[in-house]
């Protein structure tokens, strides 16, 4: 008997066991469904990404001017009136072209006295010649004389004299000579100045003519214009440089050119010059840019924008600029912990930015990070979030493609993966700026 109730006893305690058991496990069950239900509630729905490695680019946009490669006036050498000026505005000049016809008659005029005038310096000196060889004669003669003392010495001393009266009078001649030689090479020069023609030292063989100061008819002088002469088969844009972006430009640079004269053109231009100064004033030194022009589309004071690129980051993190946000004043961005789904926020440090992409320096996240870029603004450390079905729409779709681009690749492409990446990075290069943006 007293067995039966200990067994009825340990029966009836197993009983109550189970049954404390049981109820236990019905308010975790019911526990764990109140969190479920309560979790889609308080949960924050965010659209993430992960990171992406790209090429950044530090590009700079500046606004300059272009110029003729080289320009300069043409004016007469003489004073004279204008008979014709055979160019205009526009118009394209070569090399050795006559330019214009100045009234030469004066000029003429000059030259005939000067080429009679020096004929008649000639008989002079022919005369003086003559003369001469006869003052030589008698001295000789005489000298012969007052050896053997057949004449006086007065007589040899006036014939001696007379001969040397004569040489200097020679020496004057020739001078006389020279001086209309002279006056005559001269009176050409005038008279060829009357006809001016096109002549530079280098460049190309044509060039245009940038402006007319005057007409025919009118007197033009030395000093006074008459042409400007420009070469544009090569153009100059001088864009001012600021201070800090000094450092990273170098002569032989590449450029990208567009101006609103030709919308969606770009022209290819290169460094050319940069100044060693800075303008006290504007803090800015002044680079010299070369464009080619061969078909003269590009003209001297067009307004353009220049595009250099400073530096390349090639393979580097970056992600949506609407990721970064502030939090007590630090910047940073907003990871999601896998292991219990809720955000931590992690600082960074960015590097070149542009208007779709953040270089993040540092930290360097993993592959698999989430990001969060919509709804940021509403998290803190330790939120609960809950990833939103675009992004998982978005991420599976970027998954499956990148597979099926595996499977398509053959063999001995996907040996050479690493090369072909970097290609492709450069091809995808996403333009960047630090400081100053890009147009």
């Amino acid at each position: 008997m007293g067995k039966k109730i200990v067994l009825l006893a340990l029966i009836a305690g197993f009983a109550a066991i189970a049954v404390f058991a049981w109820q236990r496990y019905q308010e975790s069950v019911k526990e764990e469904e109140r969190k479920a239900q309560k979790r889609p509630e308080e949960a924050i729905v965010v659209n993430v990404v992960k990171v992406e490695r790209v090429t950044m680019l530090d590009e700079r946009v500046y606004s300059g001017t272009t110029q003729a490669w080289s320009s300069y006036d043409i004016d007469p050498e003489v004073s004279a009136k204008l008979v014709s000026l055979k160019f205009d505005i526009g118009d394209q000049i070569k090399k050795g072209d006559l330019i214009a016809q100045l009234d030469d008659s004066n000029y003429e005029q000059a030259v005939r006295q000067a080429e009679a005038e020096l004929e008649v310096a000639k008989a002079k000196d022919v005369e003086v010649k003559a003369l001469l060889k006869l003052r030589k004669s008698q001295y000789e003669r005489l000298k012969l004389l007052l050896d053997s003392n057949a004449t006086s010495d007065s007589e040899f001393e006036n014939a001696e004299s007379a001969m040397k009266v004569q040489e200097a009078a020679l020496i004057q001649s020739e001078a006389n000579i020279q001086n209309c030689e002279a006056r005559l090479a001269a009176a050409k020069v005038k008279l060829d100045d009357t006809r001016i023609y096109a002549d530079w030292n280098s460049g190309a063989d044509i060039r245009h003519v940038g402006d007319r100061y005057v007409d025919e008819g009118s007197l033009v002088s030395p000093g006074k214009p008459i042409l400007k002469i420009i070469e544009i088969n090569r153009i100059k844009a001088r864009i001012p440089i600021i201070e800090r972006d000094f450092r990273f430009l170098q002569v032989g640079q590449q450029a990208e050119v567009t101006t609103d004269a030709y919308p969606g053109v770009k022209f290819e231009g290169t460094v050319e010059m940069i100044s060693n100064e800075l303008a006290e004033s504007t803090r800015t030194v002044v680079a010299i840019l070369s464009i080619p022009n061969v078909d003269f589309r590009l003209r001297p004071g067009m307004f353009v924008r220049v595009r250099i690129i400073l530096s390349e980051h090639r393979d580097t993190q970056t992600i949506p600029p609407n990721a970064i946000l502030s939090r007590n004043d630090r910047r940073g961005v907003f990871i999601i912990d896998p292991t219990d789904q809720t955000a931590q926020f992690v600082p960074v440090e960015t590097g070149l930015e542009d208007r779709t992409r953040v270089e993040i320096l540092s930290p360097v996240f993993k592959p698999n990070d989430l990001i969060v870029t919509v709804g940021n603004h509403m998290l803190e450390t330790g939120k609960d979030v809950e990833v939103s079905q675009l992004s998982r729409l978005h991420m599976a779709e970027s998954m499956a493609a990148e597979a099926a681009k595996k499977e398509q690749t053959p063999a001995s492409a996907q040996d050479k993966q690493p090369e072909q990446k970097s290609a492709a990075d450069q091809s995808q290069a996403v333009p960047a700026e630090s400081g100053d943006k890009a147009q």
